[in-house]
């Protein structure tokens, strides 16, 4: 997927709340602003949003000397997520269609994100988990793919999803690899929320060798590439993900809620929907 000009102020709103993490002297904020705001104007539109996000992000590690501005907000958020895991995996368990329930549960997970441009309530959220049919007209096709593939690759999205997913992977009767950055990429899962989220019992945790948001091949580590292209069935969260593999040359699925009008326009469904679709490469 590329950037669109619509993608630009959100961009640029997500590495302003980003500087806000950062304790700078008042000028050098400054001097980042107009740098940033120079980027913006040269930014290559043939390239995801997540991809720019994430050039942006590491330039602001890189300069500051910090090493992860997301490390509180991210464990904070596996803690908070691990509270409700108990009521997350009690409504799965209830109902009559589980595989359906936790891919709701997961998707829903997905509002966790630190560039999520909307305000929510989560209580609310998980209140209504089931007003809405699950979007996307992809579920049947994904039930006969897990019946007839031997294992999953699991791409994974923020820290505090983490949880949200273990729901979903805990209903699935074949083996998960389970894959996450391997350096900070703004509040994207790392091994260590994975283990927080008692992923490590479930599945075989794996890094994507690079510390951009989604899944952008290119800068995936060798290995990496060859796991995704061998792989039987993949399934990707998150809107980073969507935005980096939409375009990609094989089958898979994304699993997330639309939280931004240029990927609902793109996927024909609108913002808020719990989506599950199907990608043919």
């Amino acid at each position: 997927m590329k950037t669109c000009q619509t993608c630009i102020p959100c961009i640029m709103k997500l590495f302003t709340s980003t500087l806000e993490k950062v304790t700078l002297p008042q000028d050098q904020k400054a001097d980042f602003m107009v740098r940033f705001e120079a980027y913006l104007k040269e930014v290559d539109m043939s390239l995801p949003p997540a991809r720019s996000v994430g050039m942006i992000y590491q330039q602001v590690l890189q300069e500051t000397g910090l090493k992860d501005l997301f490390e509180a907000q991210k464990t904070r958020g596996v803690q908070e997520a691990l509270l409700l895991y108990p009521r997350l995996k009690g409504i799965v368990d209830r109902s009559s269609d589980k595989l359906e329930a936790a891919l709701r549960v997961s998707a829903l997970g997905n509002i966790l994100d630190a560039g999520n441009p909307n305000s929510y309530d989560l209580e609310e959220e998980i209140g209504r988990l089931f007003a809405a049919p699950l979007s996307g007209g992809s579920l049947d096709l994904f039930k006969d793919s897990l019946d007839n593939s031997p294992a999953l690759l699991y791409l994974a999205d923020n820290a505090g999803e983490t949880v949200f997913d273990r729901v979903l992977i805990e209903t699935l009767d074949l083996p998960v690899r389970y894959a996450v950055k391997s350096a900070p990429a703004l509040d994207d899962a790392l091994l260590e929320d994975a283990r927080q989220a008692g992923l490590e019992e479930l599945t075989g945790l794996l890094e994507t060798g690079t510390s951009y948001p989604g899944t952008y091949l290119p800068s995936c580590s060798p290995e990496f590439q060859e796991i995704f292209r061998d792989a039987d069935l993949i399934l990707a969260k998150g809107q980073a993900n969507y935005e980096t593999l939409s375009d990609v040359n094989r089958d898979l699925f994304f699993l997330l809620k639309i939280k931004c009008e240029v990927i609902g326009d793109d996927i024909g469904l609108p913002v808020g929907s719990l989506t599950l679709k199907f990608h043919s490469g």
